[in-house]
């Protein structure tokens, strides 16, 4: 019986932890976002991007992507935006294990006819690397709601 329990002791001798790795969770303000019209197939959506680092080590944003899904699952439009249009906006592009950044955004997408605008999504998508140099990449879908 001892033996049993010095050899079931021993063998948690040799677990390893697992490192800890940045994780970046992404949110969208307000959701579903408003698409104004403002003129012939013009749409203006202004919404707060904000990443959370929720995987206990630092993450810096590579660069993130904007896509507006119209029937739920076709990409009408997509743009890829460098972490330079972060910086330049005066927010840093790094995120502090446990931190957030939060910043207003403004999109005019030309779209071809208001019925795309049935089951329309945006989705943003965010490339990462964490402070040991794991790449990990997160998104987040929201609804656009258009006001008649």
């Amino acid at each position: 019986m001892v033996l049993i329990l010095f050899t079931g002791c021993h063998a948690f001798q040799h677990e390893v932890p697992a490192p800890l790795r940045g994780r970046l969770v992404l949110e969208v303000e307000p959701n579903p976002i408003r698409a104004i019209a403002i003129g012939e197939n013009l749409y203006e959506l202004n919404f707060d991007i904000i990443m959370r680092e929720e995987g206990g080590r630092a993450v810096t944003i590579e660069d993130f992507t904007l896509e507006a899904v119209a029937f739920h699952t076709v990409t009408m439009q997509s743009q890829t935006f460098p972490a330079s249009f972060i910086t330049e906006r005066g927010y840093a592009a790094s995120i502090e294990a446990g931190k957030y950044l939060r910043f207003s955004f403004t999109k005019r997408w030309h779209l071809p006819t208001r019925l795309l605008l049935s089951g329309a999504s945006a989705r943003v998508r965010a490339r990462t690397r964490d402070a040991s140099g794991y790449r990990g990449e997160t998104f987040v879908r929201v609804g656009i709601e258009v006001p008649r």
